[in-house]
């Protein structure tokens, strides 16, 4: 058995992704925030984490990324989740879901939710939009304050978990909306399957500093999936650079040799990790 983090409580989507990614049989630890999940797998009080790194529609989640930086840990692992959001409100047989939605003045969900779901708040201008620490936590307290006036924004399942009712299903800006999580570990782990890695790097300040290093890629058919800056702390105006690579047909081993010898091209280069694309490799 083994101890999996995530951000949030029960019935939040990094929960839900952990159980897909490790099955039930195992011990799950839902925490307040980003920060505390790392240091959890840092501590080693729990074998992995489950983070969202980015999102379809509202792109990265920068806050996992600095903290990729920040600490020691090898991304193991990826999933990719649709991310559906619903309306949930205390249970009422008595008023139609139109009518009933007509009654609320606020509606607590994290802000990322919130922030997905914007066309339902221009669509009903009266309901104000309120931010919470997770989507679950925000079912949870819907459900103990039971006031019809409150809603939430979160998960089918955190629904059934606290006893809510949906009023609306799929309430999202974009049907298509999928978010890319991260398994974590302080262990390296990868086999002959492995085939994506992710990383970080400080280019030198010369010119053709970032296409040196793409064309290293472009000449060993190493395919760049994303790449964006990130601001390096205590050096502004200065940035690192954070890249996802996929590989198809080369042993990890030789990508890893390749990127460490990228160490004359750049002043810092970082390895997150190697995993298989879309999937994760735990033992």
């Amino acid at each position: 058995m083994k101890t999996i983090a995530y951000q949030g409580v029960k019935g939040a989507f990094s929960y839900m992704t952990a159980i897909l990614q490790f099955g039930e049989g195992n011990t799950f630890s839902g925490l307040s925030t980003f920060k505390e999940v790392f240091e959890m797998v840092e501590n080693g009080k729990a074998d992995y984490a489950v983070i969202p790194i980015e999102n379809s529609l509202i792109g990265s989640i920068y806050e996992n990324y600095d903290l990729l930086n920040i600490y020691e840990m090898q991304i193991v692992g990826e999933h990719f989740t649709k991310i559906e959001h619903c309306l949930l409100g205390t249970a009422n047989v008595s008023m139609h879901k139109e009518e009933r939605i007509k009654t609320i003045k606020k509606v607590l969900s994290h802000p990322k939710a919130l922030e997905q779901c914007s066309c339902f708040f221009q669509k009903h201008p009266w309901i104000e939009a309120v931010v919470h620490m997770d989507t679950a936590a925000a079912a949870e307290e819907i459900a103990s304050k039971n006031d019809p006036a409150y809603a939430a924004i979160a998960s089918a399942n955190a629904g059934e978990i606290y006893g809510l009712e949906i009023l609306e299903k799929g309430i999202e800006d974009d049907p298509m909306n999928y978010t890319r999580f991260v398994t974590i570990s302080k262990v390296k782990l990868f086999d002959d399957k492995t085939d994506k890695c992710s990383l970080m790097m400080q280019l030198n300040h010369v010119p053709g500093a970032i296409v040196d290093v793409l064309k290293k890629f472009a000449d060993q058919q190493i395919n760049l999936t994303k790449i964006e800056s990130r601001p390096l702390r205590g050096s502004p105006f200065e940035y690192l650079f954070y890249a996802d690579l996929e590989f198809i047909g080369k042993k990890p081993e030789t990508v890893e040799e390749l990127l460490n010898g990228l160490c004359s091209k750049v002043q810092k280069i970082k390895i997150l990790g190697f995993y298989r694309k879309g999937t994760s490799w735990i033992s």
